[in-house]
């Protein structure tokens, strides 16, 4: 049986084109640890530099911004400390965010927030929801914010339903009030053009493996006018801002990759979009489904196609579709392996019955063609009938929440 894999947004096959710059590096003469004094040393420290300039063009960032790091989360993880540390030395100790973050971003800020953690609740966190469609409205950021609010956090798309956010206006306007924004770009980076001194983004994230390099590799572009913050401590790499040997390798192979996808960016993205709508078109057919997210292609990411089944539960679809040899997904899993409830969608106010039958179908060019979309479909709905048929259905339930939760401060319950 072929197996048709639909979860890119996930992480993605690492291309020939990658592989090819790592094995270079581990048997070649650049194997060696770059801090060391000798030939080669020198040439592991070549590759490592030449890899940043390569990254740093295609984001239009400067090498010197361009950190790296083990990977989307823990550069993530930086960037939040980084806005910390600049509120601490101005005295503002208010973050503004998203309630759609990824978990690397809202579980940093709780630990922020959080009067037992090692920050002493020093911080106060808002975070504000999106609307229906997962868009962040900038008036409701600014709304948000406050004369001591440090930092802003907005990811540029959101992993979940696809929503591209306005982060070039939310941008201009929380630098214009004094604050840094911070936008998580690991879903876009590879996928959607990327300007990083033009927008004037202070703090950005990305990590290899969503754009065809490999895993255990990331970074954070922190711009030249703002100091990091160390997250971990030890030896001088990364100009003393990120310990640890540097993964020569890693960072050949996301150079590579992220050349070779912003040469291919714009074919692929006509190829994906057209496989987007064809899907969506599928999905047409089939009873009780529904489409999340915007459907103007401006306002969401190519590939990301977000659904719910009326009545069908993913932890039963999930397990029959992969007997299927269709590998998709229905958001975040806990480390047992249950899927648990998206704050995604109970942030969009979709209500949990509805988001048990959240599945999210993830395209991309180098993987995917219109056979695969074609099975895929006719594999949902197959699924679909068949519990349906057996009675193996939820209630039925309004598709969205009569109560969506409201902007609070983080903490208690209010995420």
């Amino acid at each position: 049986m072929t197996i048709i894999y639909l979860d890119n947004a996930a992480t993605t096959r690492t291309s020939v084109t990658a592989l090819d710059a790592m094995r270079e590096v581990y048997v070649g003469d650049a194997f060696a640890n770059p801090a060391s004094q000798h030939a080669s040393g020198d040439a592991a420290l070549r590759v490592l530099e030449s890899s940043r300039r390569r990254i740093a063009e295609r984001l239009h960032a400067r090498p010197s911004e361009v950190e790296f790091t083990s990977c989307g989360s823990e550069a993530n993880n930086q960037a939040l400390l980084t806005g910390a540390a600049y509120g601490e030395r101005e005295g503002r100790r208010h973050i503004v965010a998203s309630a759609i973050e990824h978990p690397s971003v809202l579980r940093m800020l709780e630990l922020l927030a959080s009067p037992d953690g090692p920050y002493g609740g020093n911080f106060e966190v808002t975070l504000v929801k999106p609307d229906a469609n997962g868009l962040v409205g900038v008036a409701d950021v600014k709304a948000a914010m406050r004369p001591d609010t440090c930092l802003v956090s907005l990811m540029y798309a959101n992993n979940e339903v696809g929503a591209v956010q306005p982060v070039r206006d939310v941008c201009r306007m929380a630098r214009k009030r004094g604050a840094l924004f911070h936008t998580d770009a690991v879903q876009v980076t590879g996928h959607l053009p990327i300007d990083f001194t033009r927008d004037g983004f202070d703090l950005l994230t990305l990590s290899a493996h969503k754009f065809h390099g490999p895993r255990g590799m990331g970074a954070l572009v922190c711009s030249h006018r703002v100091a990091p913050a160390s997250l971990v401590l030890g030896g001088a790499q990364e100009r003393g801002h990120r310990a640890g040997t540097s993964n020569v390798a890693g960072a050949a192979g996301m150079a590579a990759a992220l050349d070779e996808a912003c040469e291919k960016l714009e074919a692929n993205t006509s190829q994906v979009e057209a496989l987007h709508e064809r899907f969506v078109r599928g999905l047409a057919s089939i009873e009780g489904a529904h489409v999340l997210g915007p459907t103007e292609p401006s306002l969401r990411l190519p590939g990301i196609v977000a659904i719910t089944l009326d009545g069908v539960d993913h932890q039963r679809s999930l397990v029959l579709l992969d007997e299927l040899g269709i590998c998709l997904n229905a958001g975040s899993a806990c480390a047992a392996g249950a899927l648990e409830e998206s704050h995604v969608l109970a942030a969009m106010g979709i209500s949990s019955e509805v988001g048990r039958t959240y599945l999210r179908v993830s395209l991309d060019a180098e993987e995917n063609d219109e056979t695969d979309v074609d099975r895929a479909v006719e594999a949902i709905a197959t699924v679909a009938a068949r519990l349906r048929k057996q009675g193996e259905t939820l209630p039925a339930q309004p598709h969205v929440s009569a109560n969506p939760p409201s902007d609070a401060p983080l903490g208690g319950d209010a995420r």
